[in-house]
């Protein structure tokens, strides 16, 4: 086999090394040189093939993108439009989530302050519904604190100066004993 390939080269030379030069004159080559022409001509050629193959290789990886991204395309639009609802969604939740800690906030201080205000006005009458052999002057320290307590507590601070204690009139004992208990007068003579 090797034979026929030489017989080849041989036939190749010869026919080369009648080369044309100039108006029809032939001058013969040096077969080296003629071996050196053939053996580009031949790389030349594979790597024309070579690069038509793979311009058809990445036509056909193009195609195949393009197809895959006709497919996934409107799924990834779908993705973003879920996407955006989601974020309007989760805004508006949050919207909504710091509204109501606020009005929990308000309505805490508001519990509280309720809270504190009960406990003055249940310390109150359990003071005025003491017994009535508490002598005036007791009655109007341990006023005089609670409305100190009160003062501190936020709601309470339209008291500015020192607390009194009222004079209670009790209409039941102005007509049982028919006088007036608060000036010590006698309205009312039997």
């Amino acid at each position: 086999m090797s034979g026929i390939k030489i017989r080849n080269v041989n036939e190749e030379t010869s026919n080369a090394n009648q080369l044309l030069h100039g108006e029809g004159q032939t001058v013969a080559m040096d077969p080296k040189k003629l071996k050196r022409v053939a053996a580009s001509r031949e790389y030349s050629q594979r790597y024309r093939l070579k690069q038509l193959q793979y311009i058809a290789q990445l036509e056909t990886g193009v195609r195949a993108l393009q197809a895959q991204m006709a497919v996934t395309y409107p799924r990834i639009k779908y993705a973003n439009t879920q996407n955006s609802l989601l974020r309007a969604e989760n805004s508006s939740m949050k919207k909504k989530l710091y509204d109501l800690s606020t009005e929990l906030m308000m309505k805490e201080a508001e519990y509280h302050e309720l809270k504190k205000e009960k406990d003055a006005l249940k310390q109150l009458s359990v003071l005025y519904q003491s017994p009535i052999a508490d002598t005036s002057e007791a009655k109007q320290q341990s006023f005089s604190q609670l409305v100190n307590i009160a003062k501190n507590q936020s709601g309470f601070n339209q008291f500015e100066g020192e607390a009194r204690v009222p004079m209670m009139q009790d209409p039941d004992l102005e007509n049982q004993f028919g006088s007036d208990v608060n000036n010590g007068e006698n309205r009312n003579p039997m």
